[in-house]
């Protein structure tokens, strides 16, 4: 490649490249932890507005055990982002 074409330091392509990438895990991150946060809102609505043996999912313990462990996680992954 001629030196004129050259964009930054001979040898250090890879690394102009690699953090050129870090913006787009970023992006990748947050919109994961968007969608988890929105999941987490309609699994919420859900169990509340459906009914099963009389009464709404949202009353059983195993159910709110799953919510709970749900919304962890997702407080542990915006921590990381």
């Amino acid at each position: 490649i001629p030196a004129s074409h050259l964009l930054g330091e001979e040898g250090q392509g890879f690394v102009f490249v690699m953090k050129g990438l870090d913006g787009g895990r970023i992006n990748i991150a947050t919109c994961s932890v968007g969608t988890a946060q929105q999941a987490l809102n309609q699994a919420a609505r859900y169990i509340q507005e459906r009914k099963q043996f009389g009464k709404p999912l949202a009353q059983f313990q195993a159910l709110q055990f799953k919510l709970a462990d749900m919304a962890t996680e997702l407080v542990a992954a915006r921590q990381l982002v």
